[in-house]
Formats: C-alpha cells, structure tokens, sequence
C-alpha cells in the first residue's frame, strides 16, 4: 500500500486536483450566473455529474508525451475534469434516462462545464428547444465584454482578439441588429475568439463565445414595446490541444475494445447461469438456510435499489413527470430485485459447497450470523482482510505505474455518480458494501468452490478461478475504473483476483470480503482527500473514520475476544434435516430388513405339496405379514403345513410394528396348535397391547399331510380361495369373524376341508383385490376367482403362479400399490 503514495502523481486521475467545489456550491453559483445571463432558474431544474475527461487527458499524453501525469495538469489548472450541469425545463419527461445527453436533448435549454476551479469552461444551447439567456443591448463587443469579464470573470486585458465572424457599423453611439452584417456566412450565430498573451501564465489559451441577435416584442401595461439584444449560443474556455467538444477524442481501440467487451459480458452471463441454476438446485435439495439468504436477498434488493432511488431523486427525477418517476422507480426495483436474487443464490451455493470442502472462515461467518460478534477469529479475520486490501491497492498501483495508464471513479453504470449525489456518505456505503458482497460471494467466493468442487488439483482450480474472477471483476462489480482498454482493465484485474483467490484459499470468505471492500473505499475517496470545500472534504475525513472502525475492532476482538470454539459448534438447519432424514432411512432400512427377516426365505420342500408366498409392500415398510411352516412328529418328519397371512389396519410404520408383534405370537402357536385355537388364543394380548384405531385381520389354514384336511379359520380377513376342476370359489369360515384386538375375548371357529390332489389354494390380503388403476378403478374381489381361473395353475409351479399374480396387480396398478399385498399360493 506504501508504493500507492510514491506513484499516486502518475496513477490517480485526482492527484494534487480534488473537488474544489460540492453540487450544491457549483449550482449555487450558476445559479447568480443565469440572472446576470438575463434568467432565473427558480422555475427550471439543475442536473449536475461529475466529467472525467479521459479522452482530452489521453490525447495530451499521446502529444506531449509519457511524462504527462494527472498530478501535473492538475496543477497547471487543465480541464481534465470538471462539473456539468443541464439547466431544464421540470416535470415534462415521461423517459429513463441513463446519460445527460438523453435528458439535454428533451428537456434541456443550457448545458454548461465548470472547472475544478471554479469557472464557467463551456456553455452550449440546445438548438431544438428555447434559449432562456438575453442580454439586452445592440452592441455586440459591449455584450460580448460583458459576459466574458462581468459574468463569466475572465480578464480580457490578459486577452486579445483575433477573430470575428462579423462587422459592427461605427456610426452613431447605438447599433441594432439589422445593422449587423455577418460577412456572408450561414452561420446564425456570431462569434468573437480571443487569444491568451504569450505572457499570460495559468489561464486558457483561447476563448470563444458565440453569440445569436434576438429580437424579443413583449405587450404589457406600458404598450408594445421590441427589445433588441443577444442570447448565448455557447462559450468555451480552451487550453492548448483542448477540443471545443471534450468528448470529441475517442479512447480505446474501437473493435477490439467492442471484442473483448462482449466477451467479457459473455463470461459473466455464463456464471448468472451457474449461479442460478446451482443454487435452485440446492434449493430443491433443502441445502438452504432460508433466514440467511432472505436477509442476504432484502439487504442487497435495498442497497441496489436504494443507491439508484437516491441517484435519480438527485439527477434526473426533478426533470420527469409522475409516468417518468413510476417507470424509473420500477426500472430500478426490478434491478434490485434480480440483483437481490442473484446475490442470495450465489450464497446459497457458496455456502453448500464452502460446508462440503470445510473451507476456512466458515465457522466465523456462522458465528456472525448467530450475533456473535466478539469472536477473536473474527477480528483477525478482519485485520487479514486489511492487510490484503492494503497489499491489493500497491499492486494495482504498480501495474499502472509500469503500464503507464491511471485510475478513474467509475463508481457505477453512469460513470462517477457518488459526487452528484448529496448524502455522498450513505451512497458510498450502500454501493461500496452490495458490491462487496457481490464481488466476495459470488465472483469469488462461488467461483472458487466450485472449480475446487469440479477439479481435484487445487493448483489447477485456482488458477482458473483467477482467471475467470479477474473477468468477472472487469465487467461487474468494481467502482474504479482504468485508463486502459477493456483488455487492460481484464489484465490488471486478474493481477488483483490472485491475492483475493490466495486470500479465500488461505483464510477464507470473511477476509476477502474485508479487504474487497477497504480496496474499494480506499480509491472512492480519494477525489475529496484535500479539498479546500468543507462540503466536499468532510467526505473523506469521515469516511476514514468509517475505515478505521473495523479495522480498530478487529484488533481489540483478536487480543480480547473468545475464541470461535467458546462459541459452539454451529449446525446448519438443512445440514439436521439431512441427518435427520438420513437416520429416519436407515432406521426405516433396518426396519425393513428386520421385517423381511421374520418372513420365510424359502418354502418348506415338502412331497405331495408345492407352496409359495410372498409380501409386497406399498411403502417401505408394511403391515401385512404371511408365514408358513411345517410340524413335526418326534421323529422330525413333516406332519402338517401351518400358513398365516395378517393385515394390520393404517400403513408404513404405523402398521409395521403391531405386525411384527402379531407375527411373535403366531410363529410360537402355529407348530402345535390349531388355527381356531390360535385366534382364540392371541385376541386378548392383541386387543391389550394396541390402540382402539389398530385392529388386525388374520387367516390361519392348516395342513395334515397324511389325511389331506385343510383347517381354516379367518380373523376378519379375505376369504381363502379354492380352485378345483379350473373353477375357482371362495372358502366360507363358520362366525365370529371379528378382526383381532376388537373385542377382548373372541371363540373363533374353522371350517374343515378335505383336499384333493390337484387342488389350488390362496390366501391373500386385500391389497390385491383394492389395487387402484389410473383411472380411479378397482380390481375388485369378483375379479380375483376370475383371475386364478385364467392360470394355468395344473402345469406351473407355485413360484409361477405368484409371479404371474404379482404382474397382474403391478401392471393393473401402474406400479402404484395403493396397499400392501401378500400371497400365498398351495398346490396340492
């Protein structure tokens, strides 16, 4: 920052020239000017902007040479900057404007330019719109004189003459216009020009004033009367290779400059792109801390769109009507709003990605966020952030000594605005602080994450993040700008994002921002550093103040504050509900597995009998289950096949685990005892042990082997059904029916058949019957006999005949259950 100081005469477009004049002292003084000029300026509006005047300034370096410095002709009193205001007609605009050309050729009657000093340089009239200056007086040179010497104070003896369009009748003591002869030229203006003596020092080489004949015929209570006299046409105050039109020398390389911008604008629309679309994604994946990015989104929609509010309150809004007013102020609220959105996402990202790298800082800035401010991490976040602004400002200024260009205030899309503006303080704060955030968060803080979340070299990532930063940088986002072309700015910026890209590598995204914004501020206001106007100087001498505040904080947090552990470990909302969700599935995982454990993995291999079954849940988890085991006599041979299918009323997990009870109670009766005997049995530790909203429907079939009696008895539950001789039917069980857990103590009863070879037995739950097409239909329990018939149950195997069911009810449903469905299929 030191070398800032050695080269600032040869760097800084304000060195040894600092605003010697506020808005309100400039407009004050053309104010007493347009009543000696013949008008009052109470019922016209004054726009004035602050003018660099980098082509004239670019010019007098490529004639008189490198050594030509800012410092230098500011000195010397050249106009490489000045004040201009637009004197116009009020509240008659419906426009936007965005330049003062816009507003000068609608509304404007005089534009004018006063020098760093103080003086009137330029005047011009707006051809197309009425002149309000009038001298009265028919003497040309008498008027001439005293507009140049009374009104604009040049001293004419320091002057002499040598040009004029015209010639001036002697004769008589008065002249009038008709006595004017104007040597034959078209011009309807009349000019004089006068040249400074070679032994004049300090003043401009050469004045022109063009004056225009008016003639003014005016009817009031003193009758007709014709007034002869003169309105100004323009005036200009010229130094030696000064142009009459201080925007008349182009800067730049024309095409290629027009290249590189559009390449430069194409590089930042590709990383809007990015930023929107990796931060919706995140959004829709509930990585998010909404508190955080709605502040983040309503400071910077407020900040945008405030500064611009204030900007055209000061500027163009005393010249538009209320269409004017309302169409700027929605222009400026959309832009803040897309600026506010784009900001918010940026951190979005930035902050899901900077959480799953473990970025530096990221517990600082958790620990801001959660008010806690006095964190000795945080001050020397802050004081790392100066030092790196600090070291930022003497390598900007380095590269521009060597380079030969310099810096100019270009604080926004209408070039240096803040000076315009009255509460400069407020506006320099507000614009210095939303494009912090926009340069630290999104170009970047987002911009290195994720190159270093794509690309696993970090040496690799950060030279790309340097390189596109600096591009981005060079569009959007800073408030000074360079003599040089757009490929120079893109150059120099990229010098500037390698400290930044080291800065966030190596300390992180507090730090950055830090010293982004003292880089900023720092140069912002160096055009009031020195001025001899209270109005302007106070400016920089409170705005330093306004430095030194964090970085005095810093210094006290760092040797007093807590340390950022004292503070607690921060978890991110979205970060618990992940973990939440992620234990919820694993629980809900293992609560599947468990469940599919308590089922049967293989069919008994029993001669004479071919059985299988299986449990096909709507969600993860079910409330259905079925079983199927043999008995067995004492020498260990099969003596019967016990099957059981169960339902629980409600879904998932609500059904799940009064299933899994059920399925404990069952598995210890099912070898020894029989069906009716077991509902009987199980009805009360059921109806004690679950809620009167839980009940349980049940079908128990048993099997003996060596007489080929089937016992059922059915709990509330489907109907079994037998098919025999290809005609399928449904199996009556003798009353009660009452599903279990309804009524305390239940006598159930079975219904004995005897079985035939060939037979085909199901058991099933309703989900089969229940299954919803797309439609809104239901495949209905007439249906399911209709089905089994259209099986060839004779020459498949059980396993066949389930699966063909299953795809019937898949296809039938879309691949939706609407509830669980569990089968078991016996052929005999």
């Amino acid at each position: 920052m030191i070398s800032y100081f050695f080269v600032r005469p040869d760097v800084e477009f304000y060195a040894s020239g600092s605003i010697e004049q506020s808005k309100a002292e400039t407009e004050n003084n053309i104010s007493k000017i347009a009543l000696l000029t013949g008008f009052s300026t109470d019922s016209l509006s004054m726009m004035s902007v602050r003018r660099q005047h980098l082509s004239y300034f670019k010019s007098l370096k490529d004639t008189l040479g490198s050594d030509v410095s800012p410092a230098i002709l500011n000195e010397k009193g050249i106009h490489i900057q000045s004040w201009e205001t637009i004197i116009g007609v009020p509240k008659k605009s419906n426009g936007v404007f965005t330049t003062l050309d816009q507003l000068f050729d609608e509304v404007g009657r005089l534009k004018l330019n006063v020098s760093n000093s103080g003086k009137i340089i330029r005047i011009k009239s707006n051809p197309d719109k009425p002149n309000p200056t009038f001298i009265q007086g028919d003497s040309i040179f008498t008027i001439a004189k005293y507009l140049v010497e009374g009104v604009l104070e040049y001293d004419l003896e320091s002057y002499e003459l040598i040009q004029n369009n015209f010639e001036e009748s002697m004769e008589g003591e008065g002249q009038n216009p008709d006595r004017l002869i104007n040597n034959g030229l078209e011009s309807e203006s009349l000019e004089i020009t006068w040249k400074s003596k070679n032994d004049t020092v300090g003043l401009p080489e050469k004045l022109i004033l063009r004056l225009q004949p008016v003639v003014r015929e005016s009817n009031d209570e003193q009758g007709f009367k014709t007034e002869f006299g003169y309105s100004i046409d323009s005036f200009a105050a010229l130094n030696e290779f000064e142009p009459e039109d201080l925007k008349a020398v182009s800067a730049g390389n024309g095409d290629d400059d027009l290249l590189f911008s559009y390449l430069l604008f194409s590089a930042l629309f590709v990383l809007v792109i990015f930023i929107f679309s990796i931060g919706i994604k995140n959004i829709f994946k509930g990585k998010v801390e909404w508190r955080r990015a709605l502040i983040i989104f309503i400071a910077m929609s407020a900040g945008v769109y405030g500064w611009r509010a204030i900007y055209y309150m000061y500027s163009f809004n005393p010249f538009l009507n209320n269409a004017g007013i309302f169409g700027g102020t929605i222009n400026s609220l959309i832009f803040g709003l897309v600026v506010g959105l784009y900001a918010a996402l940026a951190y979005i990202s930035w902050e899901a990605l900077a959480r799953s790298q473990n970025q530096r800082q990221v517990d600082i800035i958790d620990a801001l966020w959660q008010r806690k401010f006095f964190v000795s991490e945080t001050g020397a976040a802050l004081v790392h952030g100066y030092a790196f602004g600090g070291i930022a400002i003497g390598v900007i200024s380095s590269i521009l000594y060597f380079s030969g260009e310099f810096l100019i205030q270009a604080d926004s899309q209408f070039g240096f605005a803040e000076a315009s503006i009255t509460p400069n303080l407020l506006t320099i704060n507000m614009s210095s602080w939303t494009t912090t955030w926009l340069v630290g968060i999104a170009q970047i803080g987002f911009v290195y994450s994720i190159l270093r979340h794509w690309i696993s070299r970090n040496w690799l990532s950060g030279i790309l993040a340097i390189f596109i930063s600096g591009i981005c940088i060079s569009v959007l986002g800073r408030l000074i700008g360079t003599s040089g072309t757009v490929f120079h700015d893109m150059v120099i910026y990229m010098g500037i994002a390698v400290i930044f890209i080291y800065a966030i590598q190596e300390f992180g995204l507090l730090t950055v921002c830090t010293g982004w914004w003292f880089f900023s501020v720092f140069f912002m206001i160096q055009p009031y550093i020195g001025s001899d106007s209270i109005q302007v100087a106070y400016v920089a001498w409170v705005q330093a103040f306004v430095m030194a505040g964090p970085l005095i904080y810093g210094f006290i947090a760092y040797r007093y504050g807590v340390s950022v552990t004292e503070v607690g470990g921060y978890i991110p909302e979205y970060e618990e509900r992940i973990a939440q969700h992620l234990r919820v599935e694993k629980e809900i995982e293992i609560a599947r597995e468990s469940q599919y454990k308590l089922m049967p993995l293989k069919a008994p291999q029993v001669d004479g009998i071919d059985v299988y079954g299986f449990f096909l849940p709507s969600f993860e988890v079910g409330g259905d289950y079925f079983d199927y085991v043999t008995s067995e006599d004492t020498s260990g041979n099969p003596t019967a096949l016990n099957m059981a299918v169960v339902d629980v009323s409600g879904k998932a997990m609500r059904a799940a685990m009064p299933a899994v009870f059920t399925s404990g109670l069952l598995l210890s009766r099912m070898k020894d005892d029989m069906p009716a005997e077991i509902l009987s049995r199980i009805t009360e530790p059921i109806f004690h042990r679950t809620d009167k909203r839980t009940f349980i429907t049940c079908a128990l079939a048993r099997y003996e082997f060596d007489t080929m009696k089937m016992s059922i008895a059915n709990a509330g539950h489907c109907r079994p059904i037998l098919k025999r001789n290809g005609i399928a039917e449904y199996i009556h069980t003798p009353a009660p029916a009452y599903p279990l857990g309804i009524k305390k103590n239940v006598t159930y009863k079975a219904e004995t058949i005897a079985m035939k070879k060939g037979d085909f037995f199901l058991l099933y739950s309703d989900g089969l019957p229940e299954a919803v097409n797309e439609k809104g239909e239901r495949f209905g329990f007439e249906e399911v006999p209709r089905l089994l018939e259209s099986i060839a149950t004779d020459s498949l195997s059980a396993y066949e005949i389930a699966q063909e069911i299953k795809r019937t009810v898949q296809k039938f449903s879309n691949y939706q259950l609407a509830d669980d469905t569990t089968i078991i299929c016996l052929k005999i």
